[in-house]
């Protein structure tokens, strides 16, 4: 018996201990929705100024409403969670009462043989009734247990008591944050619904634009390519002057160190920008407004608020720094076998040559004098192949 409740004991321990970590990377996820969700008012309200909506606008509230989401989702795991919680606590309450009943019935017991053999002289007697000293022994010993046992059960009782009344107020204290949760869930959503709505309409006025969005998306394709040609024009060069079709194979211990430090960061990189919003994500994206059209994209673009400084995402070297007609300047950082590629900045802090650390200030993302807010272009290479770099920073 005693065994029993020392397992359902740890096992409901373990149980408090898993919830308790549970809760706390869902709060953790919450508060990380929540900055971003105020990162993208504050980037929406900069751009109240305009008129008529814009792509950048819009992709500023998709990524809102995507934070939102999150955060609704995991109100709904916490709600989850805390509904398992009071289970479990109402379930130790019941049978908590359960041993309690029984403690009390059983101590009834023993009241009851206590009364009938209450003054010294029963009990005296009790023990001289025995046939033998050894019998009168044993009996002196059963009364001596049982004065004992009785006081244990008290005790047990009085514990058993206090234990119910901390149940019932943790039980009642999961029931209050529960309710809270779901208050703030409800109040979450409907703020989901008020920007879906503005969605919808800023989606409609793109599409009575379609002619004008189509020449910006012309124009992005045609920076895009350019991008990419000098990148592989860098490249190749590198790989004529170490006389090997691969760069790589030309690289020095301290570079393929880093390389390697590299690769072992993969999604642990720091963002190239302290604070921003993803807002045009890898590979090929549709356009808001335009039916069945999308936009190849070589890395992730960048919002941030006006001024942003742009940093390095890990320890290498600068290998060029040059400028694109419409694009501002790019800033390519060689780790070993793999690129950063940092587009759209101005003020440039770095030039050909120079060694960089991790979070070290390269330049400024370029700021819209229209929308008041900055942004700036983000890919990752490793030899001649681009890849994914959501798959790298950190989330």
């Amino acid at each position: 018996m005693i065994r029993s409740y020392i397992f359902m004991g740890l096992f409901l321990l373990a149980g408090h201990a898993l919830t308790g970590q549970s809760k706390e990377e869902l709060q953790r996820q919450k508060e990380k929705a929540f900055e971003e969700i105020q990162l993208a008012r504050d980037l929406m309200e900069k751009t109240t100024a305009q008129r008529v909506s814009s792509i950048q606008q819009l992709r500023i509230l998709q990524q809102g409403i995507n934070s939102r989401s999150r955060v609704i989702s995991t109100l709904e795991s916490e709600v989850n969670l805390y509904n398992r919680n009071i289970e479990d606590t109402q379930t130790r309450i019941d049978q908590l009462e359960m041993d309690n009943q029984r403690n009390k019935e059983e101590y009834a017991r023993l009241i009851y043989y206590a009364y009938r053999n209450h003054t010294d002289y029963e009990k005296l007697m009790y023990i001289l009734a025995g046939s033998t000293i050894s019998q009168s022994y044993q009996r002196y010993k059963y009364l001596k247990y049982i004065g004992e046992y009785r006081k244990r059960k008290a005790d047990e009782i009085e514990a058993s008591i206090k234990e119910l009344d901390q149940q019932q107020k943790t039980l009642n204290a999961l029931k209050n944050e529960k309710l809270g949760l779901m208050e703030s869930k409800e109040s979450e959503q409907a703020k989901l619904v008020a920007q879906r709505s503005r969605e919808a309409s800023m989606v409609n006025d793109l599409k009575r634009r379609e002619s004008q969005l189509k020449r910006e998306i012309e124009e992005k394709e045609r920076i895009a390519r350019e991008v990419e040609a000098r990148i592989r024009e860098i490249i190749e060069e590198e790989a004529r002057r170490s006389n090997s079709n691969n760069i790589y194979d030309a690289l020095t211990p301290e570079q393929e160190l880093v390389g390697d430090d590299f690769r072992k960061n993969k999604g642990k990189l720091p963002w190239p920008v302290e604070k921003g919003i993803i807002t045009l994500g890898y590979g090929n994206q549709e356009v808001p407004g335009l039916r069945g059209s999308s936009v190849k994209n070589n890395g992730i673009d960048i919002t941030s608020g006006p001024g942003a400084e742009v940093r390095a995402v890990f320890d290498g070297e600068v290998t060029k720094v040059f400028g694109i007609l419409g694009a501002n300047y790019t800033v390519l950082v060689r780790h070993g076998e793999y690129l950063s590629v940092y587009q759209n900045l101005i003020n440039v802090r770095v030039k050909t040559g120079d060694k960089v650390l991790t979070k070290q200030k390269i330049g400024e993302a370029f700021t819209d004098e229209n929308t008041q807010v900055g942004s700036f272009h983000f890919e990752v290479w490793q030899e001649r192949n681009i890849l994914n770099p959501e798959e790298w920073i950190s989330k």
